[in-house]
């Protein structure tokens, strides 16, 4: 599900595709804890399904907002050169 590549030469694309990966799972993360929230705090019988995320790491807490984590890897790897790297 979250694999990547360590190819340094396909490090460029697949750096920010991992990361954007990780955005989507936050985002349906958040989605559903949301519409959980929301079905208890309205006394709806609701029962809990967990999300993807919550799937892969049971202890995740909860995000109050969203994270543009391709974003901030693509101005971090514009500025430090994370993906031209011979050694990692």
């Amino acid at each position: 599900m979250l694999m990547h590549s360590f190819v340094l030469d396909a490090l460029d694309t697949t750096g920010a595709d991992t990361f954007s990966h990780f955005e989507v799972l936050i985002d349906e993360h958040r989605k559903m804890t949301d519409q959980y929230l929301d079905d208890i705090s309205q006394n709806n019988k609701s029962t809990f399904v967990p999300s993807r995320l919550k799937q892969l790491v049971p202890q995740v807490g909860t995000f109050y907002t969203r994270l543009p984590l391709r974003k901030a890897f693509e101005a971090y790897n514009l500025k430090y050169g994370i993906t031209k790297r011979r050694h990692i």
